[in-house]
């Protein structure tokens, strides 16, 4: 049947999977993360900086401080992308009543002064998502707001690096004043998610799923709550291809391929400690995918290939290969951690991949010969995602070679 006539039947006025920022959906507020915010703020840190990776709830996480502004905070001005500095003003003015926005001969660096003038004894907090992707203007431009500012608090949200990025820029590094890390959601909490969404949506309990099929749905997603809403409409769209509406674990398995529930699956670790991640770059420990062997700290020979004809070296490589090359290709060079941390691999198969890819592993060497080692040259180590380590990038001669594609 028609996905519309599956949700009536079930008196869904809409799919309760659907992503959406929108207010009025239901979420499962962040209780631990929360407070702290609260006790930061309560305690005068200023800047406090989130950060998860990608589908944990940030921008969920930024609607529950609108919603439940922390106390003390009188006004609160959210951001879900990267403004000009003349619109976060704008913003920010009208948050103020209607009285309080004359601003007269305001500029950017007068600014902070006539808010704080403003605002008197009130507390405001500026919330600015996706702050990954801020360029240097408005840092810069905040830095000032926030000296000039005394009762302004401001919460950045963004992907794991933030940190590194926003204490990299001069003018922020003595400012920062906490960090905080979204923990992953319990399969409790997500089940939660579902009942209240289907709530929401107009529906009963948690129909269509039995208590298991909930269940393995949302042991589907590894704590992401985005992957769970994606997981949810698949299901649910088959759900309506085949009229079904008792959803158990052997549906939700058909539906999502399966297997997950019959071994568990090892854990993709994204993270590992200084001396542990020193011996990954090294390549004295065994990644996923090779026996553990010690790396020469030299490149190999770069490998002669003829590329007179339409010759693409990618197709030689493996898909995870594929994408670490077009990583390297969009930024002029990536950490190991960062490497994984985009594409969510396990950061020990992510160093051997890294070793192959630097022609440190002979037998691949020998098995492609035609891939022009090394793809990947080690450069000196810079500080990343809150620790100093090697970085990578494309060499001259892959960098050329895929130029010509």
């Amino acid at each position: 049947m028609e996905r519309e006539e599956y949700y009536n039947k079930l008196g869904w006025r809409r799919s309760p999977f659907i992503k959406s920022t929108s207010l009025d959906i239901p979420i499962i507020g962040r209780v631990e993360e929360y407070n702290e915010v609260c006790e930061s703020i309560g305690g005068w840190d200023r800047i406090i900086v989130i950060t998860a990776p990608i589908g944990y709830g940030k921008t969920t996480f930024m609607n529950q401080l609108l919603m439940q502004k922390p106390p003390g905070i009188r006004y609160v001005v959210s951001f879900n992308a990267y403004e000009p500095v003349e619109e976060v003003m704008l913003r920010v003015k009208n948050e103020l009543p209607f009285f309080k926005r004359l601003f007269s001969k305001t500029d950017r660096t007068s600014f902070g002064e006539i808010l704080q003038s403003k605002l008197g004894k009130d507390k405001m907090l500026l919330i600015f998502d996706e702050a990954q992707d801020y360029q240097t203007d408005i840092f810069k431009w905040l830095r000032i707001l926030n000296d000039r500012t005394n009762n302004l608090f401001m919460v950045f949200l963004g992907l794991q690096g933030l940190d590194d990025k926003i204490t990299s820029e001069a003018s922020f590094r003595d400012r920062k004043s906490k960090s905080i890390r979204l923990r992953p959601f319990l399969v409790e909490d997500l089940e939660e998610i579902v009942r209240e969404r289907i709530r929401w949506a107009g529906g009963k309990d948690i129909a269509p799923f039995t208590q298991d099929g909930l269940k393995r749905l949302c042991e589907s997603c590894n704590h992401v709550p985005r992957q769970l809403l994606d997981n949810g409409q698949r299901v649910v769209e088959a759900c309506a291809v085949s009229g079904v509406f008792s959803v158990n674990a052997d549906f939700v398995e058909g539906v999502l391929g399966g297997g997950f529930s019959e071994k568990p699956k090892r854990e993709v670790v994204l993270e590992v400690s200084e001396k542990e991640l020193e011996e990954i770059e090294e390549g004295t420990v065994a990644g996923a995918d090779e026996p553990s062997t010690k790396a020469s700290p030299s490149q190999s020979a770069p490998v002669e290939v003829d590329v007179s004809g339409s010759y693409d070296f990618m197709s030689d490589l493996s898909p995870t290969q594929q994408d670490i090359v077009k990583l390297l290709l969009e930024n002029e060079s990536l950490s190991i951690s960062e490497l994984s941390e985009r594409l969510k691999k396990d950061i020990r198969s992510m160093g051997s991949l890294i070793r192959k890819l630097r022609g440190l592993n002979k037998m691949e060497v020998a098995r492609k010969p035609n891939v022009p080692y090394p793809v990947i040259i080690r450069k000196g180590k810079e500080t990343r995602m809150g620790r100093l380590q090697y970085v990578y990038s494309l060499s001259d001669n892959a960098r050329r070679l895929l130029a010509k594609k």
